[in-house]
């Protein structure tokens, strides 16, 4: 195996390992197989010993094992998938692994639009009812949703922002626009008070963390006016400069950290309904593959257009709002595929005032569980739990 994380690089990642000790995800492949055993592990159930070696106690997963058996130790490091690989060795209490001189990155997704496909079909009825590809533009496994908007898109999709999310143009006093741009994160400011920590299951909100001591008094001032509860910047990317600031008003008593996932989710809606609809079909009238938006382990966000066509005939939109569809997900992880089979219903239909642009809000209600974890630790880059 070549193009791993050698010297430096790789001595910082060994530090955090066994100094932070965090999860650990423990398998006998990189991306295990449905019948292959895959092990879970909290920080306090193993142990990272000096030389560079973890520990593991007597647990069934091992002792199944062979001696000196090759295995994945798979973490995450500043939000990114890394893994050790190496002999798993035997001892009187448990299994010593000891870390080797590399580390890899797990790889991406390919990309392009054959990076993941979908096939939907009607239960009880044969042939597919709809296709789904990749958009260009959306990363699907892009948890910080407010992220990858143009300022053009920002624009075109203010309408959908209000209507769709209830969502408003928003304006961020000095000090709160400075750190909300240097860390790309939301202002969540419950009792108009920065929280002391992060209330989701990724980085999402600004914390006290972020800010410094000689700040803190300032922001404090700034927030008592402050009209909204939440604020969400929008930039094209981490690296690019917040143009727009959403702000979204409390419900009685106040916005929860569920109120505001449920409208970060809505956030690739709103950009989709904000697109020019445009035919992309080799043959007129053709049904076109709905465009995949946004993926997690509990549901996907389809979109499409309906076109009219010159001749008259537009194919409608493929999901109907309560409709239960089965759909065979295909997606492709280096030089693997992995098939995911889910039973899901569509709970919301947005569109645009002409109804040209539609998108599907659909909730998995059948998954296997392996396939659901899998779906987890790509979209929120954490082990599941």
């Amino acid at each position: 195996m070549s193009g791993g994380l050698t010297g430096i690089v790789r001595d910082v990642i060994a530090e955090f390992l066994l100094h932070e000790r965090p999860p650990l995800s423990v398998r006998t492949s990189l991306i295990p197989h449905k019948d292959e055993p895959v092990l879970n592990l909290a920080s306090n159930r193993y142990l990272a010993l000096s030389g560079g070696f973890l520990f593991f106690p007597v647990m069934p997963f091992f002792q199944k094992m062979p001696a000196f058996s090759d295995i994945y130790i798979v973490f995450f490091y500043k939000g990114r998938g890394v893994y050790f690989t190496g002999s798993l060795q035997r001892v009187k209490n448990g299994s010593i692994f000891a870390l080797p001189n590399e580390v890899f990155k797990i790889a991406d997704p390919v990309s392009g639009m054959q990076a993941l496909s979908a096939k939907i079909y009607i239960p009880g009825l044969s042939g597919i009812q709809a296709e789904g590809r990749l958009k260009n533009g959306y990363d699907i496994f892009e948890n910080r949703l407010w992220l990858g908007f143009s300022k053009d898109e920002a624009v075109a999709s203010a309408p959908f922002f209000r209507s769709a999310a209830s969502l408003k143009s928003a304006i961020l006093p000095p000090l709160c626009r400075q750190i909300t741009d240097k860390t790309k994160r939301i202002l969540y400011i419950p009792g108009k008070k920065i929280p002391d920590r992060n209330f989701f299951p990724y980085p999402v909100s600004i914390t006290v963390d972020d800010i410094s001591e000689t700040d803190m008094f300032e922001i404090k001032t700034e927030l008592r006016d402050a009209e909204y509860d939440v604020y969400i910047p929008l930039a094209l990317s981490e690296d690019e400069s917040v143009h727009t600031v959403l702000g979204l008003r409390a419900r009685l008593p106040m916005t929860s950290p569920s109120d505001i996932q449920e409208k970060l989710f809505l956030l690739p809606v709103c950009r989709f309904l904000g697109e020019i609809p445009k035919s992309t079909a080799a043959v007129r009238g053709r049904a076109e593959p709905l465009s995949v938006l946004c993926l997690t382990d509990s549901f996907i966000i389809l979109g499409g257009f309906v076109i009219k066509n010159t001749g008259g005939f537009s194919p409608p939109f493929p999901l109907s709002k309560g409709g239960e569809y089965t759909m065979i997900l295909k997606i492709a992880e280096s030089r693997l595929c992995r098939v995911i089979k889910i039973t899901m219903s569509v709970s919301k239909i947005y569109k645009n005032q002409t109804g040209s642009s539609v998108c599907a809000v659909c909730t998995f209600s059948k998954i296997k569980e392996e396939d659901r974890r899998f779906l987890y630790e790509k979209f929120y880059r954490t082990l599941y739990k």
